[in-house]
């Protein structure tokens, strides 16, 4: 699960970093602002707060469950990879929350590239259906199994959070009924 997850929130975490995506959107509302008393920034500041924020909860779990990591990569898009080489020895709680932040970090990113699909290989926490898709406007992810509703007949709706623990789980389950 590590390595797999971990390649997938690198590809996404390269291609979120590109100037490209740095630089702002045309469209559609920003994040957060300059004060209008200077020109706008030139880049999104919005990203480059969302990248800064998901590097530091890597490099701070990192240094917590270990004493020993070796130096910060360089280039960004080997954090992940440096992620689960420091964290190899840790104990099997700490490893379930390394997988588990590795998991949600790829939701997320795969989501903030406009890949809305990311959500549809999980199941429904709910029903164990595989209907989820993504609603941009709750920005979260949603059953579209007719009888899978709340007590208040709304769709079951989910956080990324949410499939990643049960993405963890469900692995924890695989690894420990294995043969």
């Amino acid at each position: 699960m590590g390595q797999d997850t971990a390649a997938a929130a690198a590809s996404a975490l390269r291609l979120l970093n590109t100037p490209e995506l740095r630089h702002h959107p045309q469209h559609g509302p920003q994040e957060r602002r300059a004060p209008t008393s200077v020109p706008a920034a030139p880049v999104n500041l919005g990203l480059i707060d969302y990248l800064e924020a998901r590097k530091r909860e890597v490099i701070d779990h990192a240094r917590t469950v270990t004493t020993r990591t070796e130096p910060l990569p360089l280039d960004d898009s080997d954090l992940y990879a440096w992620y689960l080489r420091a964290t190899i020895g840790a104990a099997e709680a700490d490893r379930r929350h390394r997988d588990f932040i590795l998991a949600r970090h790829a939701l997320e990113h795969a989501i903030r590239l406009g890949n809305y699909n990311a959500v549809r290989p999980h199941p429904c926490p709910t029903c164990g259906g595989w209907g989820l898709f993504w609603d941009e406007r709750g920005n979260r992810a949603r059953c579209s199994d007719l009888d899978c509703r709340t007590p208040d007949g709304l769709a079951s709706s989910f956080t990324l959070d949410r499939l990643a623990a049960q993405q963890v789980g469900q692995t924890e389950i695989w690894r420990s009924s294995a043969t």
